[in-house]
């Protein structure tokens, strides 16, 4: 059982379709929403100083040799794995383009105006904050409580 794919929640606000690019606006809100978390959540983290996930810690590398943002660069890695997608077949639907967006404005928009905490408690904190709100805004907590119902 390694490999079955597993049953996705259907929540209210789920799309009826995958590749609908007219949502309704719970669906667009919701995953808006999730996104926007998330990619605070990752731009917390590396404002904390604290450490990183792997795709910002690429991403981080890249912008310390190139002269662009944090933000843009994981636009440009996200944009290259959908290049990489055209062989396998896939077609990215509205929540990939959007997740690609959205949290790289956010992670430059937190780096810009966040300031890092002066000591390292503090530094912990936004670290755990940031963890937690990654969490929320990936679904976790939304996918345990729907498939508990299952």
């Amino acid at each position: 059982m390694f490999l079955k794919i597993k049953k996705i929640p259907k929540v209210k606000w789920s799309s009826e379709k995958p590749f609908n690019f007219k949502p309704k606006f719970s669906t667009f809100f919701f995953l808006s929403f999730g996104l926007s978390l998330f990619g605070l959540g990752e731009g917390l983290l590396i404002v904390s100083f604290t450490g990183a996930s792997p795709w910002s810690v690429l991403a981080q590398g890249i912008s310390l040799n190139v002269n662009l943002s944090i933000g843009t660069i994981t636009l440009l890695i996200s944009v290259a794995v959908l290049i990489l997608w055209i062989p396998l077949g896939q077609k990215p639907g509205m929540g990939t383009i959007f997740n690609a967006l959205i949290i790289a404005i956010m992670i430059d928009l937190c780096i810009k105006y966040v300031p890092t905490p002066s000591n390292y408690i503090h530094q912990l904190l936004l670290a755990v904050i940031s963890v937690i709100m990654v969490g929320i805004g990936g679904g976790d907590l939304f996918s345990i409580k729907f498939r508990s119902r299952s």
